[in-house]
Parts: C-alpha cells; sequence; structure tokens
C-alpha cells in the first residue's frame, strides 16, 4: 500500500498502459476477430512468428517508431512516413503477437510515439526530415492511425483515460482531414486533383473510428463517397488522379488493378458498395497481378520503365485484396487465398522481414504490410 500512496500517477499511468496494450488485444468487437488457434494456415503461423520477431528488430529503439528510413537506397523519391507505417506495425503486432512479452512493449513505446506525435490541430510533428511534403505525411498519417485507432478501440475494455485520449487524438485528425479535403470531395497528398486510393485510405480510417463511436460529420463521408462512385469501375481502368474521358482502356486496366479493388472494398465497409463489384475487382486484380509483381521483382526504383509503376504499391494493392477475400468469402475466397498465401510465404526473406521498395518506404512498411496480408482472417471486417 505504501509503494501507491506514494507513487500513484506512475502505478496509473503503468496500469493504463498495460491494459490498453494487453487487455484490448483479448476482447472483440462486433467485426473483429481474435486470432484463434484454426484463425491461420499451419505454415503462416510459423511466418508470422519469423515476421513479427524482424519487425520488432528495426523498431527505433529510441522513440518506439517505425519508419520509412530502413531503405537501403536513396533516391529522390525516399519518403518517410513514421506515423502511417508505426500504425500499420502496431495493428501487424496487436494481431500476430499479442501477448508477447517484446510486442507488449514495443508497442506500449509506439502507442505512446503516436499520441505524442499529432498536435492539437491533428496534424503530425515532422519527427524526421526525410521529406519535405508535410501535407502529405500528414494525410498518409492520418488515414492509416485513423483506421488503426478505431481496431484499437473496438477491441474493448480500455481505461477511461487511455480511451478519452485516444478519442480526442481521432477527433483532432478528423478536424485536419475535414480542412484538407477537397471540393470534389477527395483528397490530395501534395497539390492537384484528388486521387482516388489516397481518398480511399481516408474514408475508411473515418469509417473505422466512427464504428468505435468517434463521431464524424456525415457530409465528409457522404462527400468522399460521392467521389469514389464517380471512380468506381470494377473491371475496368480505375484512373490515379480525376475521372478518365476513356474508362475502359485494356492498356491501363492491367496497371489500376489494385486501386478497383482498393476502392470497392472501400465503398462496401462505407455502405455503398456491392459484393458484386468487389468480386469483379478481385478477379480483375487476379487476372493481371503478374505485371505488378514483375514491378516488386526489380525492388528498386520509382515508376521503373517499362512498367511506370512504383514498387511501394505492390504490397499497398495486396493489403486491400486480403481484406476483401475476408470480406468476399466462399468460393472467391476458396479459390484465391491459398494463391495470396503461397505468394507472400515465397516473398518472406530469410529473416523474417519483407521488402515493398528498397528507396521508398523500407524494410519495416514491407514487414508490417506482409504481416498484415497473411494475417487478414485475424483482423479484416467480414460484416456483409
Amino acid at each position: 500500500m505504501r509503494f501507491f500512496h506514494r507513487f500513484p500517477k506512475v502505478v496509473l499511468l503503468l496500469l493504463s498502459l498495460w491494459f490498453a496494450l494487453t487487455g484490448c488485444v483479448n476482447q472483440t468487437g462486433s467485426n473483429v476477430k481474435a486470432p484463434g488457434n484454426n484463425a491461420l494456415e499451419p505454415a503462416v503461423a510459423e511466418s508470422m512468428t519469423k515476421g513479427a520477431k524482424a519487425l520488432l528488430q528495426r523498431q527505433h529503439a529510441d522513440d518506439g517508431s517505425w519508419g520509412g528510413d530502413d531503405v537501403k537506397e536513396q533516391t529522390s523519391h525516399k519518403s518517410d512516413y513514421p506515423v502511417a507505417i508505426s500504425s500499420l506495425a502496431y495493428l501487424a503486432l496487436m494481431t500476430v503477437a499479442p501477448d508477447d512479452n517484446a510486442s507488449v512493449q514495443g508497442r506500449a513505446k509506439t502507442l505512446r510515439f503516436i499520441l505524442e506525435t499529432i498536435i492539437d490541430d491533428g496534424k503530425m510533428k515532422n519527427t524526421r526530415d526525410n521529406t519535405p511534403k508535410i501535407h502529405e505525411r500528414n494525410v498518409w498519417s492520418q488515414g492509416f492511425c485513423t483506421f488503426v485507432f478505431g481496431r484499437v478501440l473496438r477491441r474493448g475494455n480500455l481505461p477511461g483515460e487511455m480511451q478519452e485520449q485516444i478519442r480526442t487524438k481521432a477527433r483532432a485528425m478528423v478536424a485536419a482531414l475535414q480542412k484538407t479535403q477537397q471540393p470534389d470531395g477527395g483528397w490530395t497528398y501534395d497539390k492537384g486533383p484528388s486521387e482516388s486510393f489516397l481518398t480511399a485510405t481516408v474514408l475508411a480510417g473515418l469509417i473505422s473510428i466512427q464504428e468505435a463511436k468517434v463521431a464524424i460529420p456525415q457530409t465528409m463521408i457522404a462527400r468522399s463517397k460521392a467521389f469514389l462512385k464517380s471512380q468506381s469501375n470494377p473491371g475496368n481502368y480505375v484512373a490515379y488522379q480525376g475521372v478518365p474521358k476513356v474508362r475502359d482502356s485494356a492498356a491501363k486496366i492491367r496497371d489500376s488493378a489494385g486501386r478497383s479493388v482498393q476502392l470497392e472494398l472501400t465503398l462496401l465497409q462505407a455502405g455503398d458498395g456491392s459484393v458484386e463489384r468487389l468480386t469483379a475487382a478481385a478477379e480483375t486484380f487476379f487476372k493481371y497481378r503478374e505485371r505488378l509483381d514483375k514491378v516488386l521483382r526489380l525492388e528498386k526504383g520509382c515508376h521503373q520503365k517499362p512498367y511506370r509503376i512504383g514498387t511501394f504499391y505492390c504490397f499497398y494493392a495486396y493489403y486491400h485484396l486480403a481484406q476483401a477475400l475476408e470480406r468476399l468469402g466462399g468460393d472467391v475466397r476458396r479459390k484465391y487465398r491459398p494463391i495470396l498465401v503461397d505468394h507472400f510465404l515465397k516473398l518472406q526473406k530469410a529473416d523474417g522481414h519483407w521488402i515493398d521498395s528498397k528507396d521508398h518506404c523500407g524494410e519495416s512498411y514491407g514487414t508490417a504490410m506482409g504481416l498484415l496480408v497473411l494475417s487478414a482472417p485475424a483482423w479484416a471486417d467480414t460484416t456483409h
């Protein structure tokens, strides 16, 4: 009893962090599944153990973050999104290693980093000055961070103080996103026309925290859904920016297969899509996935000839595809889930990490994405 009288604030802080980071992962919300013994294939479970270890080895010891500064090659396209990548790494470890001691300790530092990096106006501190585009950093980070915050809150039983702190930060990010939403309802990561894939990332984050009972202005959601619906073209071409005049160009369909899956998945999550459209997008993705994988095998450079696709989009596309397969279930999942699993098990490196692009987002990003792709049955939404 003397210890509690002497150090009440320290004890409460430690207890808050412990229950937030361990208690929440053993509870499930209405749409979130905790990983069970039969949730993942045996080979995947083994891969997860190696991957989690590799991810923890790449965590920044000083502040608990992960970021794109672990790239192998320096180029003008090098980017660093510490809040976005740290959020994805947090979700990956919360899913595949919820009770591992190193994971628990690592996630505790990560959550502190994320919360301290989000300032009062909902933007993020420029913690590592690798990219001059602060607006770009904020929008990607706001999108992924709100998505993960929603998952954390929905796993339940957070201490009131910690829960309210996360909700306060989430509301601040919503306010910041409301200011940067463009007249057409979308978002851009720098200047110019709205991007379909960035808008879908932000909308997925808004839906996630809305499901965690964080109030979102419905005009924000309605306008972003309207923009994505204007882009919706499953099985055909989905533009990078704006709506193209020609939308059925066969030459361009294969280049936008990943964007189509993400867009249709997000619309379905937001209540404005359909299983039929998402199925068409998934079928198209697998029809053209070999082209995407050829780009990935280059593992260097951005927008490489002859493909003109950034390698960092590959895992981003598969991340949404993995969620789409869980959402669709049935014959579609039975047909394509084994292909996805086999592909990512082969992509994993000997020490357990994955690499999506050596000169853009780095091994931390690649490993977090690899873990999330393979563990999708344990965390992706499956409601219809």
